[in-house]
């Protein structure tokens, strides 16, 4: 026997040492180490025997491990571990629970312990207790090369479920989320958090703690529960697989306190309060685990909202992450669950949003908009609060850092929209420069109908055969349009664009518009209504130059 081969087979030989008394194991409280050093996967073996450690109702306990293969070519840049998991809370929860993510798996035993991995990915329409490790030397790897989790799907592996833990979210604002970027993966469980009136022991978090990755927190709380693998120094690796696999973030992270593990025929869960405060960030989200800094401090956007209904108001403080892809979703989800705090049912009516951002340079952003809905005014106020922030994120000129953001969204039962029906002008030929007076119909949502004569004045340089269009703010500007125009000269700058967004008409406007021979459209009027306006008439004007300006046929000296 070689050398080589000598000191792998007493290394195996160690890491069997365990076999004779798994049992005993899982009745262990387990120790409270950090990390521990790295199994080499060429030491790999079926058989090999080991424990699992993760927190339960009772703390931080330990499960049996058993390694059945070393798995690759599931597309991720690196192996995975095929173990099956039994006791303790696997045994509990009928299999491996949601919120076992990140649950470091040890080899060995005594002083020959080794790091696995982490328990990453399930079998979800099989035995419970398959699992796939991810291996901790792919998850210290800072590069997060690879490719997503989305690889596994072909072979019937999935990321162990993450428990979207979220506090002062009612039944529709949590279904929101549910359809959102944020419940890929997850199991939205409604739990305590912090703030929540329940006191949550802070102790310093070891290898199987429970933490929290926190989205919004204050007055409404979201985030996801997984498990801490390693801590070297400062440096905290969890999950043993994506969140999102968005790369580099700024996410905080919050200890925990698993209250029970639920079994379930789907899949089981761990419920768990959360504690106040952060004990560190999040900075990076990578095919392989999750990982941060104790100790380091998120930097997280304030929003004050404010939603008024008759004489009732409902106002809601909270924090967001600065993720540029979550802004909308957090945020609509948040309005939802104002705005059914005031209003306790669906039903048609009519809401206005304002936003007042302010950024770290600059001069701030304050818009208003009005949206009106037949079926859920609600929900459309609530998707519509998150569109300035998908504007900002989807600007191709520059990364915004707003430093605050105000909202205030007024809603009423009644639905207060204008559809424009008809627009005349006098028949003959129209001076540039001269005032066009329109008589417009206008029809109010279930109300008597409003003549209202406008008296509209063309540029002096607008001159030939003029399109004049009477609209609403956002209704499309051509007859087979299916959306809000957009302007004519494109924004070159983010200040180009910040100053398009607060010039470009609402819904609530009804707009006149003209132009000559094809050219440039040019904004004649902007008239606020009660309401939002809908509808479009097109009208066709003859115009002819100035009395003191030449006509194109005469010769100028």
């Amino acid at each position: 026997m070689t050398r080589g081969a000598l000191g792998r087979s007493a290394f195996v030989l160690a890491l069997l040492a365990l076999a004779w008394a798994p049992g005993a194991l899982a009745q262990e409280r387990a120790p409270a180490p950090t990390t521990w050093p790295a199994v080499p996967l060429a030491a790999i073996e079926p058989g090999m025997r080991g424990y699992g450690l993760t927190e339960g109702p009772a703390g931080v306990e330990r499960f049996d491990v058993e390694v059945l293969a070393l798995q690759d070519g599931f597309g991720l840049g690196f192996p995975l571990v095929l173990v099956r998991a039994s006791g303790g809370v696997v045994d509990l929860g009928g299999g491996v629970s949601a919120g076992m993510s990140g649950s470091p798996v040890v080899l060995g035993a005594g002083p020959d312990e080794r790091l696995l991995g982490a328990i990453g990915y399930v079998f979800p329409d099989s035995d419970g207790g398959l699992a796939l490790v991810t291996p901790i030397g792919a998850m210290r790897d800072a590069s997060g090369t690879g490719a997503t989790a989305a690889a596994l799907a072909a072979h019937g592996a999935v990321p162990v479920a993450t428990p979207l833990l979220v506090s002062g979210l009612g039944a529709r604002a949590l279904a929101l989320l549910q359809s959102s970027v944020l419940a890929r993966g997850a199991t939205p469980i409604q739990a305590v958090q912090g703030g929540g009136g329940l006191a949550v022991a802070t102790e310093p978090p070891t290898a199987g703690s429970a933490v929290a990755v926190q989205w919004v927190r204050g007055d409404v709380e979201i985030g996801a529960i997984g498990t801490v693998t390693e801590i070297v120094s400062d440096r905290v690796l969890a999950f043993g697989h994506p969140v999102l696999g968005i790369g580099p973030v700024d996410w905080p992270l919050a200890g925990a306190a698993i209250t029970a593990v639920v079994a379930n025929r789907t899949v089981p869960f761990k419920l768990a309060n959360t504690a106040e405060g952060s004990i560190g960030a999040i900075d990076q989200d990578r095919p392989s685990a999750i990982g941060g800094r104790l100790g380091a401090v998120a930097d997280l956007l304030p929003v004050t909202l404010t939603v008024a209904y008759g004489d009732a108001t409902e106002a809601l403080r909270f924090e967001v992450v600065r993720d540029e892809a979550l802004w909308p979703t957090l945020v609509a989800v948040a309005t939802l669950e104002a705005l059914d705090r005031v209003r306790a049912r669906a039903g048609e009516g009519t809401a206005t949003v304002h936003w007042d951002v302010a950024f770290s340079a600059g001069p701030g952003l304050r818009l208003s908009e009005t949206v009106v809905a037949a079926g859920d005014v609600a929900t459309a106020a609530a998707r519509l609060a998150g569109g300035p922030l998908a504007l900002l994120a989807s600007n191709p000129f520059e990364a915004t850092r707003p430093t605050r953001l105000a909202l205030l969204v007024r809603l009423e039962d009644r639905r207060r929209d204008v559809e424009v029906r008809r627009a005349t002008v006098n028949p003959g030929t129209v001076e540039a420069g001269a005032v066009v007076p329109l008589l417009l119909r206008l029809q109010p949502w279930r109300r008597p109908g409003e003549v209202r004569a406008l008296d509209v004045r063309l540029p002096e340089d607008l001159h030939g055969r003029v399109e004049l269009v009477v609209r609403g703010g956002t209704f499309p500007r051509e007859a087979d349009g299916d959306g809000p125009p957009d302007p004519d000269d494109a924004p070159l700058t983010f200040d180009e664009l910040l100053a398009f967004l607060r010039d470009r008409p609402g819904g609530g406007d009804l707009v006149v518009e003209a132009r000559a021979d094809g050219g440039d459209w040019v904004r004649l009027e902007r008239l606020a209504l009660s309401g939002y306006v809908t509808g479009r008439v097109d009208l066709t004007l003859d115009v002819v130059p100035p009395a003191d300006e030449p006509t194109p046929t005469e010769e100028t000296p």
